[in-house]
């Protein structure tokens, strides 16, 4: 028994009640009110049209009270003009901007550094440096671009925005992300300048990403230690949504980017545990990973839901829960595997930076602390200065070294964003399972990530035999609940599993049931494969590796196969060899997957409606029919609302049933009872 069972059992008495799993910290920026937008933005604007004043006419006529006390934020430094902003060819732009100037740009976009050098999200640019991509969605803060001297560089439209764009078709939660489009603007700008809190979008928030005086001190502090020879290992934690992402983007940046005294020197990685299941930068929700990081992070998780395997994303493991609370010993065995590989395969000679969950107490705490006396990084940061005290005195507790130097632990104060309030920790995991399900896998080989906006019923599902001598998976094993035979295919079909490669049949560890089959492996009436799991137990860490998550589409019992959805490419699971299962656990229902189809008629709907009702007025897009649950602060329609409400019910009711849709008409309430019961409290893991 480890360690921390043996303290978990010594615990007689229920653990303090955790924070609920953990959000996606949210980045603190320069808060600015919300506006009308603007008309003119020189950034998008043609290349004959002359440059429009700070104070356009448009915004005069844009039926906004001049008098009223609106104040007014300041973003850009930046001001264009013809000679500091050129428009190019195919929606390029040329910028001259002077030391100490800065830009903040909306929407997506590649920066290419011509001369001088420029920060942004913590990395340095300069002209040695390749053509480097950014998505800068207004649901998070937005990276400045810092000229440190005399700057000339490029702006490009993103190849990937479109695609990206066309998810919010499938799914409300990637509407009222991005730059409005303009009358008479080139659809090839994919971003926009902001110069002040008026240039945004109607009823945006915007802020920009800033950077507290001590994080950079503590920033500078260790590049300095790794400029000296040190391999700096960084471990993180904190509350929920205190900033431990946000500054563990900027510190990867810094340290990938940094040159030292030579301005030639190439860019060398860095490596990151990524385990926060619940809020994962480089994995879909409920996997946990290492990466090797080798170029800046200047993109929202969603945008880099995974990385290439072998190159990029070294190892992973599945979870299968949003938190570790699932199986803490199981998550810290996955954890120290993953640690194991940094050492082995990387031989420790990179920069390790460790990003943990926000539950920072009862058990929590205990998976921080045990964690720390396992892995002996050589700086804890915790990001918080609101304690609480009984976490803080654990944590300074498990730094202790026996007969050695105490570890470093830094007290770092934390961050929130207002900016996206409007996105939930659910809806952030929404956004990332669903970009990961529509990736473009062949576009990992690529510097930019691409997607595919069909919706996801109508993309061809890979058919798995599970019957016979050839099937394609050893079995399906479910962590946690486990649902009778009977109630197997019920159990799985339309949910999302993880796709697990045995490397060695010491993964299976115990995995022996009763009255069962091929060493534990039992049948359902449908033939499925079940590997019987009485006791709850996990497979083993350190002889198997999650490749991917797939969404099971559909059960064909009379041919024996399961059809089933994943990005994966099909030469990523025929490389590895060896046994397949399919884990089950507690991934989030993806209720998105289902409503895709729909969604996808409703905005055709409305933009036909729309259409037919002003022509010539440009088609409104899905963001202007948000009105699910409350959930999204809508825009009223422009044109035609009654007959574009008409023509989308009409499409809709027209529309034959999807399963597990429910189709409520007007009024009409979901019946009681119909929600999930879940118990929100931490209700120990001790004895008695």
């Amino acid at each position: 028994m480890s360690a921390f069972a043996n303290r978990q059992k010594l615990w007689g008495a229920p653990s303090p009640t955790p924070s609920s799993l953990p959000d996606s910290p949210r980045e603190e920026l320069e808060t600015v009110p919300r506006r009308g937008r603007s008309a003119a933005n020189p950034l998008t604007e043609p290349l004959s049209t002359p440059v429009k004043p700070l104070t356009s006419p448009a915004k005069a006529q844009s039926g906004e009270d001049s008098n009223s006390p609106r104040k007014v934020s300041q973003h850009s430094t930046f001001r264009p003009n013809k000679k500091n902003y050129k428009q190019k060819a195919n929606g390029r732009v040329l910028v001259h901007a002077g030391e100490g100037e800065r830009l903040v740009i909306l929407g997506s976009y590649g920066i290419k550094i011509r001369e001088g050098e420029v920060t942004i999200a913590g990395a340095v640019l300069s002209p040695l440096n390749t053509l480097q991509w950014v998505h800068a969605p207004y649901s998070h803060s937005l990276p400045v671009l810092r000229i440190t001297t005399n700057t000339i560089m490029e702006l490009h439209p993103h190849p990937g925005a479109q695609s990206l764009r066309q998810l919010a078709k499938l799914s409300l939660v990637f509407g009222k992300l991005w730059d409005e489009p303009q009358e008479g603007i080139s659809n090839k700008a994919t971003f926009q300048l902001i110069l002040d809190s008026e240039d945004g979008p109607r009823r945006a928030l915007l802020q920009n990403l800033v950077s507290p005086a001590e994080w950079n001190k503590k920033l500078a502090g260790l590049v300095s230690a790794k400029e000296k020879g040190a391999v700096p290992i960084v471990f993180m934690c904190g509350p929920k949504s205190s900033g431990k992402s946000t500054f563990g983007r900027l510190l990867a940046n810094r340290l990938v980017t940094d040159q030292g005294d030579s301005k030639k020197k190439a860019w060398s990685p860095v490596a990151v545990l990524d385990l926060d299941p619940g809020q994962p930068e480089y994995s879909p929700p409920g996997v946990i990973s290492l990466n090797k990081i080798s170029s800046p992070n200047l993109s929202p998780s969603f945008c880099h839901s995974t990385l290439e395997p072998t190159k990029g994303q070294l190892r992973a493991h599945a979870v299968a829960s949003i938190s570790p609370a699932q199986d803490p010993e199981h998550y810290i065995e996955c954890v120290l595997d993953l640690y194991s590989q940094w050492r082995m395969a990387l031989g420790g000679k990179y920069p390790l930076i460790i990003n943990t969950p926000g539950w920072i107490q009862g058990t929590g705490l205990d998976i921080l602390g045990e964690l720390i006396k396992e892995i002996r990084p050589t700086e804890v940061i915790y990001m918080s200065h609101d304690g609480p005290d009984e976490t803080v005195d654990s944590l300074k507790v498990a730094c202790l070294r026996n007969g050695a130097a105490n570890i470093p632990f830094h007290i770092l104060p934390s961050q929130t964003s207002e900016a996206s309030a409007a996105r939930s920790s659910q809806h952030l995991r929404t956004m990332q399972t669903m970009a990961y399900f529509h990736l473009n896998w062949s576009s990992l080989a690529t510097q930019h990530q691409t997607w595919n906006p069909t919706p996801i019923t109508a993309l061809r599902p890979w058919r798995v035999r599970y019957r016979g001598p050839g099937r394609g998976f050893v079995g399906i094993l479910c962590y946690d609940h486990q649902p009778g035979p009977d109630l197997l295919g019920e159990a799985i079909n339309g949910m999302i599993l993880a796709l697990v490669k045995i490397e060695n049949k010491a993964a299976f560890r115990d995995l022996v049931g009763e009255g069962s089959t091929e060493s534990g492996v039992a049948y359902t009436a449908e033939g499925i494969p079940l590997i019987e799991n009485p006791h709850g137990s996990t497979l083993n860490p350190h002889h198997s590796r999650a490749l991917g998550l797939v969404l099971v589409r559909g059960i064909d019992a009379q041919r024996g196969e399961l059809q089933i959805l994943t990005p994966l490419a099909g030469d990523v699971v025929a490389e590895v060899g060896g046994g397949l299962v399919l884990v089950a656990g507690k991934f989030d229902t993806p209720n998105w997957a289902y409503a895709e189809d729909l969604h996808l008629r409703t905005s055709t709907s409305a933009a036909t409606a729309a259409a037919v009702a002003a022509p010539g007025q440009g088609v409104p897009g899905l963001a202007e029919n948000e009105g699910e649950a409350g959930e999204f602060e809508g825009e009223e329609l422009q044109v035609g609302e009654e007959a574009l409400q008409e023509e989308v019910r009409a499409g809709l009711e027209s529309h034959t049933e999807v399963p597990w849709v429910e189709m409520l008409h007007d009024r009409q309430k979901r019946s009681a009872g119909s929600k999930v019961w879940r118990t929100r409290r931490d209700l120990g893991r001790g004895g008695g």
